[in-house]
C-alpha cells in the first residue's frame, strides 16, 4: 500500500512528541511512526526508581507540575503517554527504510510506503545499550545487566555488585543499591559535575539565565565537551559527587581495563577522575561568579558544600569475583542511536546522520532529539521544544515554497562568558 502525506515524523519519544505539537500549531498534515508505544524508550530502558536530574520548571512539555518535583519514570511514561493520545501516532510500525527519489522521500514500514515531501527523524541518538567487549570475558556464573534492563536491586543475585561507570546512571544506580543494603564497587569515569546550589539560588536556575543551554557548538573553546558525558547533577537539588558516593558506603575504583579468570583489574586513574569532576564544578562556579558580578546583581556567599569534601581512598588494582563476592555487574557504559533504517548515503562511517545543525544534508530532512543538535539543550526536555519550533518552522516553509529553509539559530541570550 503506499500513501502520501505533507510529513512524516520518525519516532514517538518526546522529541518525536514536540516535532507532532510544532507541526499541528503550524498546520502541517503529518503522521509519526513509532517502533512501539509512544515514549518506548522511556517504557522499556529506564530503571524503576530513576528520578529526573532537572527540577519541573525545566520540564514544562510534560504538563503542568510543581516547580522543584524531580519526575520518576512513571511519571514521565505517564505524561508522554498522554501526549502521544492526541498526536497522529501510529504504534508498532517500525520503520524499515528512508530514500529520496526525486523531489520526495520514500519511507517504507512493513506493510506501507509513505511518499513525502519533509521527514523529521527523531528517534534520539541513546537508545542502543553499549557494552564493552570485556563483558565477554567476565566469569559464567557472575550477572550482568546494562543500566538499559537494570530494573531494581533484587532483580540481581545476592552478593555484591559492581556498577561500572560513574555518570548518571552509574551515580544513581548506585546510590539505590547502597539504600538497599548491598555492597558497591564502582568503576569511575571521568565525568564532570555541577554543585546543586550557589550563592542562594539552584545552579540550574543561574545555568539557564546566563545562557550556558542556549550555548551552540560553534561557541564551544572546546568542542570535546559535545562528546563528552553529561555533567553530574543529582535528583532533589542535591550535589554528587564521587567522595559523597564514597561517604555513603561505595567503595571506588580506577577504570576496569581488564578481566581474565576470576580477576579484575583496575587503573590507577580514581584521583584524576575525580580531580576532573571537582574542576568542572569550580570552572561552573566561576563563570557563574563572572555573570553575577557582570549583571550587577546581589548574591549571598558561596556555601560549603558537602560534595566537595575530600575523603581519604586507597583504591585497589585487583579484585576477584569469589573473594570479594561480587556477583553481579552493572554495566553503565552509555547507549549510541540506531540509524541503520537511514540510506547510507545519509551516514558518516560511524553510521550516524550527516548533517548541519538539524538538517540533513540533502533537502527535506532533519533531525531532533540529538545532543548538542542545535545547543546544548537540544537533547533533553528543556530544549525539546524549542528545536522543535525551529525545525517546524523549516517544515512549514519547505512545504509552502517548495523549497529548503535553513535552521537559523536563535539569538543566545546571555549576561556572562560562555560556560564549560
Amino acid at each position: 500500500m503506499t500513501r502520501s502525506i505533507d510529513c512524516l515524523v520518525i519516532g514517538a519519544g518526546p522529541a518525536g512528541l514536540a516535532a507532532s505539537g510544532a507541526l499541528v500549531e503550524r498546520g502541517v498534515d503529518h503522521v509519526v511512526l513509532e517502533r512501539g508505544q509512544a515514549g518506548q524508550t522511556w517504557r522499556t530502558q529506564r530503571w524503576d526508581s530513576l528520578r529526573l536530574n532537572n527540577p519541573g520548571w525545566m520540564n514544562s512539555m510534560l504538563g503542568k507540575q510543581p516547580r522543584n518535583t524531580y519526575l520518576s519514570t512513571a511519571e514521565v511514561v505517564a505524561r508522554l503517554t498522554r501526549l502521544g493520545s492526541v498526536a497522529p501516532i501510529h504504534e508498532h510500525t517500525p520503520v524499515v527504510t528512508v530514500v529520496r527519489r526525486g523531489d520526495a522521500w520514500i519511507v517504507r514500514t512493513a506493510d506501507t510506503e509513505f511518499r513525502t515531501r519533509a521527514v523529521v527523524v527523531a528517534t534520539g541518538g541513546e537508545n542502543v545499550p553499549l557494552v564493552p567487549r570485556l563483558a565477554r570475558l567476565l566469569p559464567d556464573r557472575t550477572a550482568q545487566c546494562h543500566a538499559a534492563s537494570y530494573r531494581a536491586p533484587d532483580q540481581l543475585p545476592d552478593g555484591a555488585v559492581l556498577v561500572v561507570g560513574s555518570a548518571q546512571s552509574g551515580y544513581q544506580i548506585s546510590e539505590e543499591l547502597l539504600r538497599a543494603g548491598r555492597r558497591v564497587y564502582l568503576a569511575t569515569s571521568p565525568v564532570g559535575r555541577a554543585p546543586a546550589r550557589h550563592r542562594g539560588r539552584d545552579t540550574v536556575e543561574w545555568l539557564v539565565e546566563c545562557g550556558f543551554f542556549d550555548q551552540y557548538p560553534d561557541d564551544l573553546p572546546d568542542r570535546s565537551v559535545i562528546s563528552a558525558p553529561q555533567p553530574l547533577i543529582a535528583p532533589g537539588g542535591r550535589s554528587a559527587s564521587l567522595q559523597a558516593l564514597a561517604r555513603s558506603g561505595a567503595i571506588l575504583l580506577g577504570r576496569l581495563v581488564n578481566v581474565g579468570g576470576d580477576r579484575m583489574m583496575f587503573a590507577s586513574d580514581l584521583v584524576d577522575s575525580i580531580a576532573t569532576a571537582d574542576a568542572y564544578a569550580a570552572r561552573i562556579r566561576a563563570v557563574l561568579d563572572e555573570a553575577i558580578a557582570r549583571a550587577g546583581l546581589s548574591a549571598p556567599p558561596v556555601e560549603v558544600d558537602e560534595a566537595d569534601a575530600p575523603v581519604h581512598l586507597d583504591p585497589p588494582t585487583q579484585l576477584q569475583f569469589r573473594e570479594h563476592d561480587i556477583t553481579s555487574v552493572v554495566w553503565c557504559t552509555g547507549y549510541a542511536g540506531d540509524f541503520s533504517w537511514l540510506d547510507p548515503t545519509l551516514t558518516d562511517h560511524h553510521g550516524q546522520p550527516l548533517r548541519h545543525g538539524a538538517a540533513a544534508l540533502v533537502p527535506g530532512l532533519w533531525y531532533l532529539g540529538l545532543r548538542w543538535l542545535i545547543r546544548r539543550s537540544s537533547g533533553n526536555f528543556l530544549g525539546f521544544p524549542a528545536d522543535a519550533a525551529i525545525v517546524g518552522d523549516a517544515v512549514a516553509a519547505t512545504l509552502r515554497n517548495g523549497r529548503r529553509l535553513g535552521t537559523n539559530q536563535v539569538s543566545l541570550v546571555t549576561f556572562g562568558t560562555a560556560p564549560p
